[in-house]
């Protein structure tokens, strides 16, 4: 505990002037921040980042630049994007041939490494030589097709081809762009997986959140009383009061055109059909609106991690209630989110502009940093899309499940949406997967679902499953089957979900919250943890022995705060704070952004530490004190020595 406070430490848990103590939510506790709180930088630091920082240092941490919706038009827009910075054109044959060479290189890697990639042939800052004709560019895109095939790929173009007026070092030059989506083919053969999108469908209750799911996935129109959204509800009573109770998972599968395979038989039981065909899938992950399931979707948005958020929100209610709750907790832990306004054709027009008002006076509060964007053509859909990792960006959609309006815009949206992390990178680490439910299927035994975070899985591999609710250590258990989406494979890879059925493994050994792991990484279960915290909303003062509940990935418990390096935090302050859980051990990694709740108490943070860091930690310090004091005992000898031979000569 050295770390923590002691007289003269340097620490950040400062109070820095006075806020509005009632605004109890998560969105005005965002909102509400100011430039110069720590909370605010807190919010706008990346994890890994905030984790490899000193505690006394963590208070100057810089914040991630943002790109604004100008400079992002700027950079793609037909008009006035290409004259911003003078492009080089290509005019020699060969100059030609090497810059296509590099860029087919570069296309190849991509198809690799993510599955697919969306070309700006021919644009500024986009892919392949700048400034060709019609014929320079047809040849460009005979060679990515050809490649492309060659890799395992298709192309298909987005949109006509066009005609840009390019600004270079000896003026404008005509020049011919087109958008082409270059995916991977179906694994039909079942070497290769299906690219993987997870969105959670989030929004007040009655918004059309399950309606927008049943819509989308089951390719019907809604008649107004409820046709679509009973396609994907899970239980009878759910039917009854048309509210979504539970967290359910639908698939939208794509091939590698862009094209949408669900149909209006689509159906659950048999999506394994629908996904042997698939080269994209995008997974919507439907949660609950309603006040008191909201644990239950802040389970949603934690412990399925994931790509993006889509906030649906009713056109004839605006921004309200729920509705800024799952926003907020969206946004503190940094998950890119996209808008999507429905019932726009029941909602009076004055109505439907101030809720699209005060949803963009929301999001250019300097809590938030976005910029809202209104999608109302092909164009604007491929630039939110491109731009949709800078997390500034806030695509706003205006929709209706009945007539149908707006809807082509966000299947194309979903379409286009990339992978939020480069999961080749992490497919190369030891599995780790993280179990969200639980099963136990006749005939086949205990079976847990969740996603793989690393790794790759396969049937009969050996793992350790843990924590377990006794005493906390990880058991040897055996995969004996793998399904994804209903689907038998013969692996999943990481970024991917999938149901792992265990071999000679009970179901009351295993519960929502225990990872599967490679023996290799040695896991341990951690009572408590070093985070770096900031409190949005609290009414009074936070002081040690506090509690609240803590949403990390898949956990979920309440948790006592031990220590802290200062004597009290208030609504905008930040600190480094030591939890420790209440009811049992749990598997925490460091670099996890988090948030807590208590009441009406909101805050967010980043796992830095565990308890077996601060033993490994302490050893150390344990260690170095040892080798200082033994360094500096020689050296007391090598002087009482050297004076020992020169006081003969002194005394002579």
């Amino acid at each position: 505990m050295s770390h923590y406070k002691h007289k003269g430490a340097v620490h950040h848990g400062q109070h820095s002037g006075k806020r509005d103590e009632d605004a109890g939510g998560w969105v005005e506790g965002i909102t509400s921040l100011k430039d110069n709180e720590q909370a605010m930088k807190l919010l706008d630091q990346v994890a890994e980042v905030a984790a490899s920082m000193k505690v006394t240092a963590l208070s100057d941490a810089p914040t991630p630049a943002k790109v604004s919706v100008a400079e992002v038009k700027g950079a793609t827009s037909e008009e006035e994007g290409a004259a911003l910075n003078p492009a080089i054109t290509v005019t020699r044959d060969e100059d030609f041939e090497a810059c296509l060479e590099h860029a087919l290189g570069l296309m190849v890697k991509e198809i690799q490494d993510v599955g697919e990639i969306v070309l700006e042939v021919g644009a500024p800052s986009g892919w392949g030589p700048v400034g060709m004709s019609l014929e320079r560019m047809e040849v460009c895109v005979k060679r990515a097709t050809e490649t492309a095939a060659n890799h395992g790929a298709g192309v298909s173009p987005l949109r006509p081809a066009r005609q840009l007026d390019v600004q270079t070092a000896s003026g404008p030059v005509s020049c011919h762009v087109v958008d082409l989506l270059v995916r991977r083919f179906c694994g039909e053969d079942g070497n290769q997986s299906p690219i993987e999108v997870r969105v959670a469908i989030i929004g007040n209750v009655d918004s059309g959140k399950s309606t927008m799911v049943g819509v989308l996935t089951r390719s019907i129109l809604d008649d107004g009383r409820g046709l679509a959204r009973s396609k994907v509800f899970k239980h009878s009573h759910e039917e009854t009061t048309g509210r979504t109770s539970s967290i359910g998972q639908h698939t939208l599968c794509l091939d590698s055109a862009g094209h949408i395979l669900n149909d209006a038989l689509f159906k659950i039981q048999t999506c394994s059909d629908y996904i042997a065909r698939a080269a994209k899938v995008i997974t919507l992950v439907d949660l609950a609106g309603h006040e008191k399931y909201f644990r239950t979707t802040a389970y949603g948005l934690t412990g399925h991690m994931p790509d993006y958020a889509c906030l649906i929100v009713g056109a004839n209610m605006g921004v309200v209630g729920m509705c800024k709750e799952h926003m907020g907790v969206a946004l503190a832990l940094k998950v890119p989110v996209f808008f999507v306004i429905t019932k726009v054709d029941i909602a009076p027009e004055h109505i439907l502009k101030q809720t699209v008002q005060s949803l963009m006076v929301i999001l250019k509060k300097p809590g938030v940093k976005k910029k809202p964007f209104l999608v109302r053509n092909v164009d604007d859909v491929l630039l939110c899309a491109r731009n949709m990792n800078t997390d500034s960006l806030a695509p706003i959609f205006l929709t209706s499940a009945v007539t149908g309006k707006g809807l082509d815009l966000v299947r194309l949206f979903y379409n286009l949406l990339p992978q939020r992390h480069r999961w080749a990178e992490r497919q190369k680490e030891l599995p780790e997967f993280v179990v969200d439910e639980t099963f136990s299927v006749p005939g086949v035994g205990t079976v847990v679902a969740g996603t793989l975070k690393k790794g790759t899985l396969t049937p009969n591999m050996n793992l350790l499953m843990g924590p377990d609710l006794s005493d906390g250590s990880f058991k040897s258990v055996s995969i004996k089957s793998i399904h994804y989406k209903r689907l038998p494979v013969t692996q999943v890879v990481a970024g991917q979900t999938a149901a792992v059925a265990l071999k000679r493994t009970k179901r009351n050994q295993v519960r929502k919250g225990m990872v599967l792991v490679d023996e290799k990484l040695h896991p341990k279960a951690s009572w408590e943890f070093d985070a770096d915290i900031a409190i949005l909303t609290h009414s009074t003062t936070i002081q040690p022995r506090y509690q609240a509940v803590i949403h990390c990935e898949i956990i979920r418990q309440a948790a006592r705060v031990v220590a802290m390096d200062c004597e009290r935090l208030r609504s905008g302050d930040r600190a480094c704070v030591r939890f420790r859980f209440i009811q049992r051990p749990e598997y925490i990694t460091p670099n996890t952004r988090f948030v807590f709740r208590e009441g009406r108490t909101k805050g967010i943070g980043i796992v830095m530490e565990t308890e077996h860091e601060f033993e490994k930690t302490t050893e150390e310090l344990l260690q170095k004190q040892m080798a200082d004091r033994a360094a500096k005992q020689e050296q007391k000898l090598a002087a009482e020595a050297v004076a020992s031979e020169t006081a003969p000569t002194v005394a002579a």
